[in-house]
């Protein structure tokens, strides 16, 4: 191929070349960084469920609380005094 002939070749399909060339850079360096991107997208899916996972938990707690509290005779604090009180009269 003569020196001409190597020039009208790049200016012909040069861009072409550059083009592919790129596109085969920037899948080869996305294929590195792939595992790297997928576990910040696994975290910002967890931090974004976050604030439901917590409303649920409350929620939950809520219910423990209304459990160990006195009440007024409804709850399992109330229930455990109310069997005390009656194994203490039986003695």
């Amino acid at each position: 191929m003569s020196p001409e002939q190597a020039a009208q070749f790049l200016s012909d399909y040069g861009p072409i070349v550059w083009t592919v060339f790129l596109i085969v850079a920037i899948i080869g360096v996305l294929m590195k960084i792939w595992p790297t991107i997928s576990k910040i997208v696994y975290t910002i899916d967890i931090i974004s469920e976050l604030p439901e996972g917590l409303d649920k938990i409350e929620e939950r707690l809520k219910g423990v609380e209304y459990e160990v509290k006195t009440n007024g005779g409804s709850s399992i604090k109330d229930a455990v005094k109310r069997i005390e009180d009656h194994l203490y009269s039986i003695k």
